[in-house]
């Protein structure tokens, strides 16, 4: 009895180390969290085991059997484990999943702790005490609902583990040994044995702590759980070339990117905690906590007590139910652009005294009036270079902002090589196809000329056959173009071009679940209007749902598309009638007035 004992005791304690170390290896991780608990569980029930072991009466034997009453969880645990494992997320979403697995579980427990239906006394045997079963109804149904969620969960890993490939396969092998072993065992040891009237002791927490192992193991092996949106959304910040500030919701900052540290002078711990008037003198938070800003050109106060001109942008940061937690702030150093403007006014004040003198003096010589010719024609000649110098800074600023843009696009698409979560995945190439869009966007206004405007029936040509290589759909899918030979404000340009990335990749996602239909883009002017325009973005797919209201949907893609029309100042209209069909109309001298206002 005594050896059987030490076994439980050194069981338990090794469940309490497995549970602390899975846990701590990723505390935001669901699978490390119940495998966590799982790992408790098993250790008070191999100390249950202990105490039974060791004492010699019965009576004593029979109070450690009672306080084992919950065994019947560890079946709703492995199902747990099981979902959890084989990424079935959608089920897990509902309530009503929890109540099935664990409500039965609960109620037998309470029936063993309060009654004798489950267990009626004590026994020994060559290894130690054990229960004796009661032969009520209940036992019978617990023993029913316990072999069903082993065999259900057995199921589920044995599919997904035939499933799955390269390295989600091998992660997969060792959670199927790890939930195979305690219920293979354990039906042999605790059902097939008793009832061929073979003694043997129970080792069913021996083999669940074996189970534990392999699965710990093998997180802890692929380090998988590790590798989280935020972790490469940190290394992403960390490394942009703007800086950053993160405000909560009373505008104390509480996180600060290393650029901001590198402008500002200050260190991490010296920012951490203080309002945004401490670097930035002219910003209240309470004026932009409502409503986010664009290009405002402020000051920020570095350490030295320097003032340095930069231009920001704030977005606010909310929750599903539209809760202001916070405020980001985003933007670049222009000391070099403002000294090349003060350069350029200073020159030109010079120039404008310099010509009102030498048109003073025209009714002298003709000699001196060709001196005057000549020299203001130099004027004007290094006039017109430093506008032109003023151009090719502001085709740079659009030319650096396409390169940002496509590195953050590259190291979404390096990360989500490590994914193998299908909706993290997804996350990741649409953030890397908003990127994508934008930069395209960058990259036509730096070859144009003006530098404001784009063709926009070329970009949106190049964005949708973009999208249709990135999903890779089949020939049955056919893309129908109608577009008008436009130019578009960079103002109108941005949002448009994001909405149409949404919209296509939204239909691209849903609209064909056979792999067969027709994706339609239709972009033009209003009535041989000059600043009307019509988008419409339609599919002959499955269609929107008829219960749905689109503008109250709780769903990113359609809060990004109602947000960004109301940035156009435009409207959108669904059409359900054949398929889907979003119409959105907007006049472009509003948002012009905007941005100037």
């Amino acid at each position: 009895m005594l050896s059987f004992a030490i076994i439980s005791i050194l069981i338990s304690v090794s469940c309490l180390f497995m549970g602390n170390f899975i846990y701590y290896r990723n505390p935001h991780n669901q699978l490390n969290q119940v495998l966590a608990i799982f790992s408790f569980f098993v250790g008070y029930l191999a100390f249950t085991d202990f105490g039974t072991n060791y004492v010699t009466s019965s009576e004593q034997a029979y109070g450690w059997i009672k306080a084992a009453f919950p065994w019947m969880f560890t079946a709703s645990f492995i199902f747990h484990l099981a979902l959890l494992s084989t990424e079935k997320f959608d089920i897990l979403k509902k309530k009503s999943t929890y109540l099935i697995i664990y409500l039965p579980s609960t109620i037998f427990a309470i029936l063993n702790l309060t009654t004798s239906e489950l267990t009626q006394g004590v026994k020994i045997g060559y290894w130690g005490w054990t229960y004796l079963p009661s032969d009520s109804i209940f036992y019978s149904l617990t023993l029913l609902w316990t072999v069903a969620l082993a065999i259900l969960s057995a199921i589920l890993v044995l599919n997904y583990y035939l499933k799955s490939s390269d390295i989600k396969r091998q992660q997969a092998k060792y959670i199927f040994i790890g939930i195979y072993i305690p219920i293979i065992v354990g039906i042999l040891t605790e059902f097939i044995f008793p009832a061929l009237s073979i003694p043997a002791p129970s080792i069913l927490n021996l083999l669940m702590a074996l189970g534990i192992a392999f699965i710990v193991y093998g997180i802890w092996k692929f380090k998988l759980p590790q590798l989280t949106s935020s972790i490469i959304s940190d290394r992403i910040i960390s490394t942009m070339s703007n800086f950053l500030f993160l405000l909560d919701e009373d505008g104390k900052m509480i996180h600060v990117n290393f650029k901001a540290l590198e402008l500002s002078g200050y260190t991490e711990k010296e920012l951490l905690g203080q309002t945004l008037d401490y670097v930035f003198p002219q910003i209240n938070f309470k004026d932009y906590s409502s409503s986010p800003m664009e290009n405002l050109e402020t000051i920020l106060t570095k350490k030295d007590g320097k003032e340095m001109p930069v231009l920001a942008s704030t977005s606010i940061i909310k929750t599903n139910k539209q809760d202001v937690i916070g405020l980001v702030l985003v933007g670049s150093d222009i000391s070099q652009l403002k000294e090349a403007e003060e350069e350029r006014d200073r020159y030109r004040e010079h120039l404008e005294d310099l010509v009102k003198k030498r048109t003073q003096k025209l009714e002298e010589t003709n000699q001196e009036l060709k001196k005057e010719i000549i020299a203001h024609e130099q004027a004007e000649k290094k006039l017109e270079d430093s506008l032109y110098e003023k151009d090719i800074l502001v085709k740079e600023i659009h030319h650096r902002v396409k390169n940002n843009l496509m590195i953050i696009s590259s190291l979404l698409n390096l990360q989500s090589h490590y994914i193998t979560d299908e909706k993290a995945l997804n996350i990741f190439k649409e953030s890397q196809n908003r990127a994508k869009s934008m930069a395209i966007i960058h990259e036509r206004l730096y070859k144009t000329e003006s530098g404001r405007t784009i063709e926009f029936s070329e970009y949106l040509r190049t964005l949708a056959s973009e999208l249709f290589r990135t999903y890779t759909l089949g020939p049955e899918i056919k893309l129908n173009l109608e577009l008008e030979n436009v130019k578009v404000d960079v103002n109108s340009a941005i949002p448009l071009g994001l909405i149409v990335n949404e919209l296509i990749t939204n239909s691209f996602k849903y609209a064909f679940p056979d792999v067969k239909g027709e994706l339609s883009i239709k972009f033009n002017r209003l009535d041989d209007s000059e600043d009307d325009f019509e988008l419409v973005v339609s599919d002959n797919g499955v269609g929107f749902p008829e219960d749905v209201d689109f503008r109250k949907v709780d769903s990113l893609v359609m809060q990004l598309v109602n947000n960004l029309t109301d940035q156009l100042d435009g409207t959108v209209e669904l059409d359900r009638s054949n398929g889907t069909k979003f119409i959105i109309r907007f006049k472009e001298s509003n948002i012009l007035n905007n941005s100037i206002e």
